[in-house]
């Protein structure tokens, strides 16, 4: 799923610059007892073992890609959910592999799929 959740942030990075791969939710692993599953996202990957993500809209500006003089807009907002289908569409095929492959699709991959490791400590 790392692999999955990797060619979806790249993909989705490319095809809008207000993504931000390098800003979100650090991973968690499910233990016993846990919180992890508070979340819907965290719950549907747990229970179904499948990708699953939150797209979240920032309140005033985007950290990657800020824009000094309007900040965030609906105009932003719409752009960012629209663009959502182009990382879906560049997926599906991978979808399709990880369901029949040996699980070694990962090894094909470019370097601009590469998973990049999030973090919620937001720097200027």
């Amino acid at each position: 799923l790392e692999a999955l959740h990797g060619i979806f942030n790249a993909a989705y990075s490319r095809a809008n610059p207000d993504m931000q791969q390098d800003f979100a939710y650090e991973p968690r692993k499910y233990e016993e007892g846990s919180t992890v599953l508070n979340k819907a996202t965290d719950q549907v990957a747990h229970r179904f073992d499948c990708l699953a993500v939150t797209l979240e809209m920032p309140f005033k500006d985007c950290w990657s890609n800020p824009d000094s003089e309007r900040g965030w807009s609906p105009a932003r907002s719409r752009s960012l959910g629209a663009s959502l289908c182009d990382p879906l569409m560049y997926i599906h095929p991978y979808l399709c592999r990880v369901a029949s492959d040996d699980g070694s699709f990962w090894n094909d991959l470019s370097e601009k799929d590469a998973y990049v490791f999030p973090t919620s400590k937001y720097r200027r």
